[in-house]
């Protein structure tokens, strides 16, 4: 099994990719860390978040062979992509489909996580090469029943629900057809970031691994999609 497929593989098994997207590098690092405590196995820090790459690259040197993936998110240019490999992520993960950044995942066997919001945008990015399409923002552009509807003829295409994704909606987007749900402010609440309860938010976290592995273990072993 590629790297590829392997990291698509684990994905759909998991479900959740934690974002960690603060307001300063100290409350993402203490967002990260209680995510990474509490079960999460796939971890995204979005450029957006000050000190990102830096942050991204001392989360990937600490944790190195315990199985953590880490992603890198709001990449806008193949500048972003590179300086996101260099510091470790696996995961390549965009707000839109440019081609400069799922050709640069394809060169250097990393998935990439293309955005798109409509039935055109999401067979766009996918016929670009985007292992993974982002319909983003989920809720807003219906949520689990927009998801229901575009999977009739797009059965094809992995999806992924991305943000904002509540707790209690993931079960509804899996039904729906996503493969997989972006976990960020409904885990790392702003009130908690703001009063600095890590543990809470750890505590959210954990809530979250356990319903999909409880949902995994009802639903029996899952047969992974082909990736391009």
């Amino acid at each position: 099994m590629s790297r590829k497929s392997d990291l698509f593989a684990r994905i759909q098994r998991d479900v959740i990719i934690g974002v960690v997207r603060e307001e300063s590098a100290d409350s993402a690092r203490a967002v990260a860390d209680a995510y990474l405590s509490s079960g999460i196995v796939h971890l995204e820090v979005t450029l957006t978040t000050p000190d990102a790459i830096d942050i991204l690259e001392s989360l990937a040197a600490e944790h190195s062979g315990r199985g953590i993936v880490f992603a890198a998110g709001s990449l806008r240019s193949a500048e972003d992509a590179a300086a996101a490999r260099r510091a470790g992520a696996q995961i390549l993960v965009a707000p839109h489909s440019d081609i400069r950044l799922i050709e640069y995942a394809m060169e250097h066997d990393l998935l990439c996580v293309a955005g798109a919001a409509t039935p055109t945008e999401i067979v766009n990015a996918w016929n670009l090469g985007a292992d993974i399409v982002k319909v983003y923002p989920a809720r807003l552009l219906g949520g689990p029943e927009y998801f229901k509807t575009i999977r009739q003829p797009l059965r094809d295409v992995p999806m992924l629900a991305g943000g904002p994704v509540a707790i209690e909606e993931i079960e509804l987007y899996l039904e729906a057809g996503a493969i997989a749900v972006n976990l960020g402010a409904s885990l790392a609440l702003p009130e908690l970031v703001r009063e600095q309860r890590w543990n809470d938010i750890g505590k959210r976290a954990a809530l979250a691994v356990s319903m999909v592995q409880a949902r995994n273990r009802s639903l029996g072993s899952v047969i992974p999609a082909a990736v391009h």
